[in-house]
């Protein structure tokens, strides 16, 4: 969500101001309290993109609550992540598995609220690839959600003179992928009358079918056909029906047990609603501008709160502008350990790191080697469980990317109490790059 180039003629804004007040989310946030709310601060936009960051990326943010601190629970998530998605090599594997998981992560944070939160796919990306556009158009009527596309807006101007740099230049200030303020203004105006223009169907639909002498309106008519979906479900993957199947039928047991329970009505919806609150994760971060973890000293002071060993890895970089902060390595055979004390059920590791083109990134790879101390005296007479993963940091896709890599922990996992001892060798290569950790329920 950086804000590329600043054709306004002030002082370059800085690397944080791209985030919080030239990218577009910033702007959306001013945009809904100055119109709607008469300058009071009701709308809290939180801009949570990364720097070289993907779906899986916003997917992993979502699932393990990687907020920054005192945020609330989500009412609207908007997905926003086309320019990275469109460079994946494997598109079958982006467009129906990495969105899909990401739109699911956010209906999970309110997995029985039918109406909480609001998923919203968000096409910012002005680069030519119709196959990132049929994709979010796919998912979001799959899924029922609001899709929009600033491409669509500008594409009968951009596109009918696109080798006019100039001209273009004057709507979105740059192609590629990073736009400049004036491409974040036209998104987040886009954004904004989306909403606007949602608010107020929904409150006319409301107005309109509460009268019983309007029931034959044809407007209400077309308003309960709902969601367009392919017959046959087409191409849509299969592990989408799976997924709303199943949440479908967990939510109907909940109710079941609800409804047979002596609590009330308001015990049983605060129940549903704040089902997902709790925290996910014994032990996690990811670096991020917005959050705690932002700068090379809070990566430090994380990474010393469970590291036992370690030679040859620091905590480098700017929040911002590159080297990004993370923990590196840049020699051979780089390692460290860490001992994490499970403070809940904790069946995954995911290890988010980048991949990268670049000639230091080629051959590297992180070995890692997990062990599963049990808690109580009988943990000395066992035989400890342990696998190893490996992670590579080189592809050949022009860019640097943060990947998150997913585990399954030994013997099926750690309980309350129990220890993970994880350690992290680069056993080949002499550069590599953590940008977070998680240790999780799920």
């Amino acid at each position: 969500m950086a804000c590329g180039i600043n054709h306004v003629g002030i002082t370059q804004p800085g690397w944080v101001r791209q985030y919080t007040e030239c990218a577009w989310p910033a702007r959306l946030e001013h945009l809904f309290n100055r119109v709607l709310f008469q300058g009071k601060e009701v709308v809290k936009v939180s801009n949570l993109a990364v720097g070289g960051s993907n779906s899986e990326v916003g997917k992993a943010v979502l699932e393990y609550h990687l907020f920054p601190d005192a945020f609330d629970q989500p009412d609207i998530v908007i997905w926003s992540h086309a320019a990275n998605d469109a460079q994946e090599k494997d598109k079958e594997r982006a467009f129906f598995e990495s969105i899909p998981g990401f739109v699911n992560a956010a209906h999970n944070l309110r997995i029985c609220d039918d109406h909480l939160p609001l998923v919203v796919m968000n096409e910012e990306f002005f680069g030519q690839d119709n196959d990132i556009s049929g994709a979010i158009y796919k998912a979001s009527n799959w899924f029922g959600l609001m899709g929009i596309s600033q491409r669509n807006v500008i594409s009968h101007k951009t596109f009918a003179k696109f080798d006019n740099d100039d001209y273009v230049n004057s709507i979105i200030d740059a192609k590629g992928v990073h736009p400049g303020m004036g491409g974040h203004i036209g998104a987040s105006w886009t954004v904004f009358y989306n909403f606007i223009s949602a608010f107020t169907d929904a409150c006319d639909y409301r107005r309109v079918s509460s009268s019983p002498t309007s029931i034959a309106s044809p407007d209400v008519a077309a308003k309960k056909i709902g969601p367009y979906k392919e017959n046959g479900y087409g191409d849509i993957s299969s592990e989408w029906k799976k997924h709303q199947d199943k949440v479908r039928e967990m939510c109907a047991r909940q109710e079941q047990e609800v409804s047979t329970s002596n609590n009330d009505e308001t015990a049983a919806t605060t129940t549903t609603s704040n089902q997902q609150l709790h925290p996910p994760c014994t032990y996690a971060f990811m670096v991020n501008p917005m959050t705690s973890i932002r700068t090379s000293g809070d990566v430090n002071k994380k990474m010393n709160e469970v590291l036992i060993s370690n030679t040859g890895w620091n905590a480098e970089g700017f929040p911002v502008k590159q080297p990004r902060a993370g923990f590196y390595a840049k020699e051979p055979n780089a390692h460290f350990s860490l001992k994490i004390d499970a403070s809940m059920e904790t069946k995954y590791m995911t290890i988010m790191s980048m991949k990268s083109y670049g000639d230091n990134f080629k051959d590297t790879i992180l070995e890692v080697d997990v062990q599963i101390q049990r808690k109580g005296d009988a943990a000395e007479e066992e035989v400890v469980k342990s696998s190893k993963y490996e992670v590579t940091g080189y592809h050949e896709t022009k860019t640097s990317i943060h990947i998150p890599h997913k585990f399954e922990l030994p013997d099926g996992g750690a309980e309350k109490g129990d220890s993970i001892v994880v350690n992290f060798r680069l056993v080949s290569g002499s550069y590599f790059k953590i940008a977070g950790l998680a240790f999780c329920r799920y």
